[in-house]
């Protein structure tokens, strides 16, 4: 999954990459803080939010390559793709954050680790794929003063 965005993206399938990471590490590091013990449900929310992570990533991809293609600036493009995707980004982490407080409400030992590591890395997916994908752009946009981009 890594691996495809870097070769369908190209350089912005390197900076999803780079969010992804951020994600693993900010989920480490929160299991870390409450003394978390990761078992086999836990890895699997870790999976499944890696994988809504790079939906979110692919959304916002895509929607900066539609209005690239409308023929708008890169730094347009970025703005607008941005702001279409967010709605359904949030739509879908908003939803599966209520199904992993109902997990954790109502189930047992396995299924509330499952639901915590869900919760934290949906958090964490939420910042990396909105906050710190855009932070960058932005830096290469700005500081660097790069006029296309490659998605």
């Amino acid at each position: 999954m890594v691996c495809m965005l870097l070769v369908y993206y190209i350089k912005a399938g390197l900076i999803a990459n780079i969010a992804l990471a951020m994600n693993i590490l900010i989920i480490l590091a929160v299991m870390i803080g409450i003394d978390g013990t990761f078992t086999l449900p836990g890895i699997a929310g870790i999976i499944l939010t890696i994988g809504m992570s790079v939906d979110a990533n692919v959304l916002i991809f895509e929607r900066t390559r539609e209005e690239l293609r409308l023929g708008k600036t890169a730094r347009a493009a970025i703005d607008s793709g941005y702001s279409k995707a967010l709605i359904t980004i949030l739509d879908s982490n908003i939803t599966t954050f209520i199904a992993a407080l109902f997990l954790f409400q109502f189930g047992t030992g396995p299924v509330k680790g499952f639901a915590v590591t869900l919760s934290i890395g949906i958090i964490a997916s939420l910042f990396t794929a909105i906050v710190v994908t855009r932070f960058i752009f932005d830096y290469f946009l700005m500081r660097r003063s790069v006029k296309k981009i490659s998605i």
